[in-house]
């Protein structure tokens, strides 16, 4: 591709030319060294397969500053600060935006390559300019800066007309403004959000565009280092999970496929969606399952269906400040926390209108094609190190402004999906697995995950029946912590007809593995109380001492022990639980009854590790944001015993019929209040009786002492 010739060929000469102060030539050296790097990996493969061990010192190389170096790095908006000043936090997210190539760079996709480095050249011939424009305008030779000086600071020149006078030492001598720099990024993201978004569609939704989909059916993932084709960061979590798959026998494998395949399927049946019609499955899971996925990938082709693999997009426009569940190993949690928004550098309406446009213009591409989608098949893990980020100020923010507007895109992405992906023909499942750095009782703890996986929805059903048929003569259900400030009280809708109609839905091994939990949508109006949990994971980040206080089903005010200064803990639970949303309703109140879970927990000590998706079986959960049955309030769903769900909106949901922005807020987190941490729940009728559900800790329900006897 010439255009890609021609700006290596121009970035080759950048650490030869010195056409800058010593601060900015040291960033521009480094980062275009990094461009070599990945053309000299790029040049390696186009000579012939490489083998294995090559390919892990090489994915080794590629990740070593992010993974290793981080400290030091230009990676880092502390360290780009301190050394480049006021444009530092710009620079730090350009050099990440090259990092993000290194996939790119696997995939051989040169178009997405040349984009970048396009823009940074023309970030670095910015600089030059502004640097010569500078120095001529001081024709007398620079002043020597101070040693402690001359690796953070421009030269000083002396002014022709006050030659005996020296300019004052400043951050902006002969660098351009932070303006204009963020005017090229600007440009750069209007010029290109559509060619980003396309490759992040086509990833998730086209199986022949789906690069990681053919490395997964050219390969058996029984040598653990096939994960190096991949691109993402291969970490020794990820080769040591490869090489334990890679040991399981065959019937295992094909047990914890079929239960995760069989998940899928029996989403649709259960909800009377139309599986038959549907003939693509999009796979999320954490690296060195490949081998797990490959066998349920062929289980669902003897059903006619392929799939999508998509790797987590790289570009700050299309990253999400959130976790992403698509295919992505970090090299370093800090560094992604730091520059999970980026996309600040950009974010305003005029981009936000522009990408939503764009998308619909996608969809609509897609023709009949979009039809086949089926849902994602989603795995999760648990065990990593806890993760506790450092708020450094550095890093880019969004403005209040900016939350408002990306929270408003979000919604309006949602509802644009549901336009074309229709609920009432989709479905979903999740499983989760443990990985090694759970700790020297991993193998143990794994076995005992696939036990709890596979529990019998027969013997549960029954079970969590007669706690439905308690709950549904409640008006209001009173939750009391033990140890904590728990104090809850959630109300519940009327049902006209008991005698066919239910509040809560029977969870049984379905879309959501394991089973174990009775659910509902609460009515907002009279729910109100504390929420408190000493220690809790969501979505990677270990909350310590969470609060939330609800008024009439609305959070409102929430704090968490995770630093020192409580405002910091309050924006991480914003980005990480709300969404970059105030304000959001309680979505769903559930009680889990898989004590063999919590059994698991206790026995080995992880409970503070365990996923929302086994914890929340584990206790009393509580979710904020959308209720489990967004767009599809208007379906007619029962539970096996053939009563009705009746109770799937709520008094923001059902704006969806006049104000269908204001109903959905794209976002849906559980958090769960463990046995150990609960005392009573209680179920209050209309009348002020109480029927007693928990006391103590233990079921006292008739009919649900069999669940103590993992207590």
């Amino acid at each position: 591709m010439e255009r890609y010739d021609d700006v290596i060929e121009r970035i080759r000469k950048i650490p030869e030319e010195h056409a800058l102060n010593a601060a900015f030539q040291a960033y521009f050296t480094a980062a275009a060294e990094f461009i070599l790097l990945l053309d000299a990996f790029m040049k390696a493969r186009t000579e012939g397969e490489l083998p294995l061990p090559e390919l892990q010192r090489w994915n080794a190389a590629l990740y070593r500053e992010a993974a290793e170096r981080y400290e030091d790095s230009y990676l880092n908006p502390r360290v780009a600060v301190a050394k480049l000043g006021p444009v530092g936090a710009e620079l730090s997210a350009l050099y990440m935006e090259l990092q993000g190539l290194i996939p790119s760079a696997y995939q051989q996709d040169l178009e997405d390559i040349v984009c970048v480095l396009e823009t940074f050249v023309q970030v670095y011939c910015m600089f030059t300019s502004a640097w010569e424009e500078y120095r001529s305008a001081c024709p007398q030779p620079a002043a020597a800066p101070s040693p402690a000086m001359a690796e953070v600071t421009p030269a000083v020149c002396r002014n022709s007309a006050t030659s005996d006078q020296t300019r004052t030492d400043d951050w902006m001598a002969g660098i351009p403004e932070p303006k204009q720099l963020r005017d090229v990024l600007y440009s750069y993201a209007h010029d290109y959000s559509e060619d980003f978004l396309r490759r992040k569609m086509d990833a998730m939704y086209i199986p022949a565009r789906s690069y990681a989909r053919q490395i997964l059916l050219d390969h058996d993932f029984l040598e653990p280092t096939d994960i190096c084709r991949f691109g993402y960061y291969v970490s020794d979590t990820a080769l040591r999970t490869a090489e334990f798959i890679a040991k399981l026998p065959d019937d295992r494998i094909d047990r914890m496929a079929r239960t995760w395949y069989q998940g899928f399927k029996d989403g649709f049946r259960i909800q009377g969606k139309p599986y038959e019609e549907k003939s693509v499955v999009e796979f999320s899971y954490p690296a060195g399952f490949e081998r797990v996925v490959k066998r349920t990938a062929a289980l669902f082709a003897e059903d006619g269906f392929d799939f999508t693999i998509p790797l987590r997009p790289q570009h700050f426009l299309t990253r999400t400040p959130g976790r992403s569940r698509q295919l992505y190993e970090s090299p370093n949690p800090q560094m992604d926390f730091d520059h999970s928004y980026d996309l600040a550098l950009v974010m305003g309406d005029r981009i936000c209108a522009r990408m939503l446009e764009e998308q619909r213009q996608i969809f609509r591409s897609y023709g009949d094609e979009i039809g086949r989608y089926a849902g994602p098949v989603v795995m999760e893990s648990f065990g990593a190190p806890a993760f506790e980020p450092v708020e450094e100020p550095a890093r880019l923010r969004f403005t209040t402004h900016q939350s408002e507007v990306y929270g408003h895109y979000q919604n309006s992405v949602q509802l644009l999906v549901h336009e074309f992906v229709l609920e009432e023909e989709r479905s979903f499942t999740i499983i989760a697995w443990p990985l090694p750095t759970i700790g020297p009782d991993f193998e143990a703890i794994f076995r005992e995950t696939e036990a709890v996986n596979t529990l019998s929805s027969a013997a549960y059903r029954p079970v969590q029946e007669c706690l439905i048929a308690a709950l549904d003569q409640a008006r209001t259900v009173h939750i009391q912590g033990k140890g904590n400030a728990t104090d809850l009280y959630v109300q519940l809708h009327p049902l006209a007809n008991p005698a066919r109609e239910t509040n809560f839905e029977n969870c049984l091994s379905d879309v959501n593995i394991p089973l174990g939990e009775v659910f509902t949508s609460p009515q907002l109006e009279g729910t109100s109380g504390m929420l408190n949990v000493r220690s809790v994971f969501i979505e990677g980040f270990q909350f310590r001492d969470l609060r939330i206080r609800f008024e009439d089903g609305r959070v409102a005010d929430y704090s968490c022990a995770n630093f020192l200064d409580p405002e910091q803990g309050r924006a991480l639970m914003r980005k990480v639980i709300f969404g970059e949303k105030e304000r959001l309703p309680m979505g769903e109140f559930a009680i889990g009854t898989n004590t063999r879970a919590y059994r698991m927990a206790q026995r080995y000590g992880i409970g503070a590790l365990m996923p929302i998706l086994i914890a929340e079986k584990t206790g009393p959960h509580f979710a904020v944001g959308d209720t489990c049955y967004s767009f599809m309030e208007d379906m007619q769903l029962y539970n096996p015993d053939g009563k009705e769900l009746v109770a799937k909106d709520n008094s923001c949901s059902i704006l969806r019929k006049t104000e269908p922005e204001k109903a959905y807020f794209a976002v849906h987190t559980d958090i769960t209040i463990p046995y150990d941490e609960l005392d009573r729940i209680t179920a209050i009728r209309a009348d002020g009786s109480e029927i007693p559900i928990i006391a103590g800790g233990r079921f006292v329900l008739a009919g649900t002492g069999v669940l103590n006897e993992f207590l």
